[in-house]
């Protein structure tokens, strides 16, 4: 089975000059739309962007875990209707206390970090695989804990073919990208390859290359490709997308 999937970091907030997320929105699903993913991962999804993403992406189903009733905030997955059963759904939290709703190892914010995850069986092809989809902190300590944190859980939760997308806040030089690397393969470093930044802050930044697709040893690498369209000049959101294909 190939997979199709994006991993998308859509902006929590309202932005000046032309940037709310109601007028961001329809970008977006222009955007996307063209790619057609079986299955996509957003982050910094928030209450405004409930009723546009139900809006613009009717044809898919979510899973979606705020990271705490004081951070309404989540990375949801979905998932095209009718093509795939869901089997499982789960959460944690990057912390020392991942089972229970907690602030974690973010250095920066101080901030609750989550990982969620489904398992879907491709209802064609009887595939069972799992997606975790994650935003993590900042810092180096935080980034490493975190990193070896998704690999326990990725093996607790699954012996299926796994993927990994997010926003990880670290770029390919930093010590949380070595800890990950040493359980999953970096899609991108084996396909594309290219480092262009992946944080552009509305066009402002050009190296900040930190949103990932990894995946165990139970996955081939097709191909991946750094969705940087826009509307009109027009940015859906401050990052740009990962479009990435994978046979499970």
């Amino acid at each position: 089975m190939i997979l199709k999937a994006i991993s998308f970091n859509i902006r929590c907030c309202d932005d000046k000059d032309g940037n709310s997320i109601s007028e961001r929105a329809p970008r977006l699903a222009e955007i996307t739309k063209k790619y057609d993913a079986d299955i996509i991962g957003f982050q910094e999804f928030t209450v405004p962007w409930e009723a546009e993403i139900e809006k613009f992406y009717p044809e898919y189903e979510m899973f979606m875990k705020y990271r705490s009733k004081n951070e309404l905030e989540a990375a949801p997955i979905l998932w095209k209707k009718g093509k795939f059963e869901l089997l499982d759904t789960g959460y944690f939290w990057l912390s020392d206390t991942p089972e229970v709703e907690s602030r974690g190892w973010d250095e920066l914010y101080n901030c609750w970090r989550m990982c969620q995850y489904v398992i879907l069986k491709h209802i064609e092809s009887g595939k069972v695989f799992t997606h975790m989809n994650t935003h993590y902190g900042f810092g180096d300590n935080g980034q490493v804990a975190s990193s070896k944190l998704i690999s326990e859980y990725a093996s607790k939760i699954s012996s299926n073919p796994t993927f990994v997308t997010g926003d990880f806040n670290m770029r390919p030089t930093s010590k949380g990208y070595e800890e990950i690397v040493k359980h999953f393969t970096d899609v991108n470093a084996v396909t594309a390859n290219d480092r262009r930044t992946t944080y552009h802050g509305y066009g402002r930044v050009n190296d900040e290359h930190i949103d990932y697709c990894f995946i165990n040893d139970k996955i081939k690498p097709i191909s991946l490709k750094i969705i940087d369209e826009t509307i009109d000049g027009k940015y859906p959101t401050d990052h740009y997308g990962l479009f990435f294909e994978l046979e499970i």
